[in-house]
């Protein structure tokens, strides 16, 4: 089993914020081969107080179970990472803060780390049917996220541009709901959904479409199957300038290496997927 530390902003339920860090958790939870082995939550989405919030609220309205830290976030990584050197993903999904902090209180942080998977970053001005979007993960602490790119350690990036193209529609959630009503309690099912409608409806008035992008449930399903997506490797620039507003530089040749999919390539099996883990994980 892959032993797995998901750092998260997690606002699901939080009204016109994202859902998919909630939705990215069902499914670590759902994936027999990962080994979860807690949840550090960080800023982004939403504040710290209201990540905390809706996560006490998370566990509590679906009555699922799992280990949660909102303070001590760092000594928490630290303490996996030398429990288990090499053989630790994290997958962050938030502002890099945890991160930064735990290589400060261990300087070999990086080189115990298995991977980092990341979701964040952009390449060039990112457009979402037609409308622009401010890059979030990277830039709402840009000096963790350099430290992080430029750490040496093995890095994906899931970036801005690849997982909007994790489009969750209007007829997959139904496919949800029906696969999930027969087998999840009510209230708990009732307040999933709508949740989740909420967030749709909130992106047909923002962006013209029945649906969501749900970007951070690509760092899962590439843990468990990289074959649903392209292989890039690029090399980053060792200045990173841009990372204010979330944006990568790329360099011809550097020492900085990164995996950096450019395209989900089969979104029909990609959330097939997607609905089986997470209806797995909401059955533990």
């Amino acid at each position: 089993m892959r032993k797995i530390i998901f750092d998260c902003d997690n606002t699901f339920g939080l009204e016109n914020h994202d859902v998919d860090d909630g939705l990215t958790l069902f499914y670590l939870l759902g994936a027999a081969e990962i080994d979860l082995l807690g949840v550090t939550l960080t800023f982004g989405n939403g504040t710290l107080e209201e990540v905390v919030q809706m996560t006490k609220a998370l566990q509590e309205k679906v009555g699922i179970h799992f280990n949660y830290h909102s303070k001590n976030q760092a000594d928490f990584l630290v303490e996996m990472i030398n429990k288990y050197p090499h053989e630790v993903t994290i997958l962050a999904t938030g502002a890099l803060t945890n991160i930064l902090e735990a290589s400060l209180i261990d300087l070999e942080f990086f080189m115990k780390v298995q991977e980092i998977v990341l979701m964040g970053g952009t390449t060039e001005p990112l457009v979402v049917n037609q409308r622009p979007v401010s890059e979030l993960n990277f830039s709402c602490d840009a000096a963790a996220s350099k430290k992080v790119l430029l750490s040496r350690a093995k890095i994906t990036i899931m970036n801005g541009h690849m997982t909007a193209q994790a489009f969750f529609s209007k007829k997959d959630l139904s496919k949800f709901i029906k696969a999930a009503e027969s087998q999840i309690e009510q209230g708990a099912l009732e307040w999933i959904s709508e949740t989740l409608e909420k967030w749709i409806n909130w992106n047909e008035q923002t962006f013209g479409f029945s649906g969501f992008c749900n970007w951070d449930m690509t760092t899962a399903v590439y843990l468990e199957c990289p074959e649903l997506f392209s292989h890039e490797k690029y090399c980053l620039s060792a200045t990173q300038p841009d990372l204010t507003i979330g944006r990568i530089s790329l360099a011809e040749q550097s020492s900085y290496i990164v995996k950096m999919p450019k395209s989900i390539l089969d979104l029909t099996e990609f959330n097939h997927l997607v609905i089986q883990r997470m209806l797995a994980g909401l059955l533990k």
